[in-house]
């Protein structure tokens, strides 16, 4: 296939027309996933709604961009598209340049693509996924019931294939084990503190591309995933929280994906599980933020969103000493303050504090500690807030 050195969105899937009913266009880039990607297909002939009834076709699509691919994976989407004709496939193949072929420009290509067609339907949910992963068979309706308890952006709980997960190096596994634990009190901890109300307990600390959804006019708002190359997802949750849109972190919208340590991207979960699997038995060598750093931030954003609340009652003066008292390294004047009154969004004004801190701090990195230390702590972190719950951290 012959294509033009630089594509744009608006050449994707035009030749496929949106059908009047859709309300969920689902996003999937491929790159050599023939091992995968008939199992993720499956998964959404399988959909169901809340009550266990068969999801309507007409109801969703899957928009599938095939970049440089060199293996079966287009031939397996082909005859998916064959053996199940009522489905809603959309398929694209492409042969990217240089510049183009990473997961960050197709990501971000596709979710414009889905943007795009949910508006003539005057809006929707962009949902993406992997082409190594199956959603659960109620990933769309969790999902969108999670949207109408008022979310407006949801990740869903990502875990690897049992059997991928056996086949893991113990070591390997282990650590895989203790950074979700880790991770998962860490959100537990922050739930605590921050008590979003769109985002109650139980949650998780998952907001990534496995399983990830967002309103088209949320999308809208934020201008669209970053331009990067890699980690696409971590730098659009940034900026969503920089527009303090209400992002929910669902255990009920479930996904599973490979557990490969060599992946089709140069960072992201298959390098971590690299990362891991050559630490081998020097497990201790791994170390964490620490639990009184956690807090520390945690308890401080928490305090500044108090002051945020209150931001039309407060004087100049007032702030300058509440500040100084929270932040005492950061020089207070008339322009922080007018910055503080200026600024829309909490997340956007806190993200300039934060970008302040650094700049102060730039050679010095969060206090750490080996792993196994910081989930204690923070077993009994969570246990001075909350009492004896932690059934969130189990692996689920």
């Amino acid at each position: 296939m012959k294509n033009p050195p630089e594509h744009f969105t608006d050449s994707f899937f035009s030749r496929f027309s949106i059908l009047p009913n859709v309300k969920f266009s689902i996003v999937i880039p491929v790159k050599d996933e023939e091992d995968y990607i008939s199992k993720t297909l499956t998964a959404f002939t399988l959909q169901v709604d809340i009550l266990g009834n068969p999801l309507d076709f007409d109801q969703f699509e899957i928009l599938i961009l095939a970049n440089n691919c060199s293996d079966k994976s287009v031939a397996l989407i082909k005859q998916f598209q064959n053996d199940y004709p009522n489905l809603n496939i959309y398929l694209q193949e492409v042969i990217l340049s240089a510049k183009q072929a990473n997961i960050g420009y197709v990501r971000r290509k596709l979710m414009e693509c889905a943007y795009t067609r949910l508006n003539k339907n005057g809006g929707g949910l962009i949902m993406t996924t992997d082409g190594d992963t199956t959603v659960a068979p109620d990933w769309i309706s969790q999902t969108y019931r999670e949207i109408c308890n008022g979310a407006e952006v949801v990740g869903g709980r990502i875990l690897l294939y049992a059997d991928e997960m056996e086949s893991l190096d113990q070591f390997t596994r282990l650590l895989h084990l203790k950074d979700e634990r880790y991770h998962l009190l860490v959100a537990e901890l922050e739930g605590k503190i921050i008590n979003q109300a769109f985002d109650p307990f139980p949650r998780h600390h998952q907001h990534f591309n496995g399983s990830f959804a967002i309103t088209s006019e949320s999308y809208a708002r934020s201008g669209g995933v970053p331009h990067v190359e890699h980690l696409e997802d971590c730098a659009f949750f940034e900026r969503l929280q920089a527009l303090d849109i209400k992002i929910r972190h669902s255990y009920d919208v479930k996904v599973h994906t490979s557990a490969r340590c060599v992946g089709r991207t140069q960072i992201g979960l298959s390098y971590q599980l690299n990362v891991w699997k050559n630490l081998g038995k020097n497990a201790d060598h791994y170390f964490v933020e620490s639990c009184a750093s956690i807090t520390k931030r945690l308890t401080q954003k928490r305090s500044l969103n108090d002051l945020w609340k209150i931001k039309n009652e407060i004087t100049e003066f007032d702030f300058i000493e509440i500040i100084n008292k929270k932040i005492p390294e950061i020089a207070v004047d008339e322009e922080l303050y007018n910055n503080f009154q200026d600024s829309i969004y909490f997340g956007e004004w806190y993200e300039k504090l934060l970008t302040l801190q650094h700049s102060i701090y730039k050679d010095k990195s969060p206090e750490s500690s080996p792993i196994d230390t910081a989930i204690k702590e923070l077993q009994m972190k969570i246990q001075e807030y909350s009492g004896h719950n932690f059934s969130q951290t189990s692996i689920l």
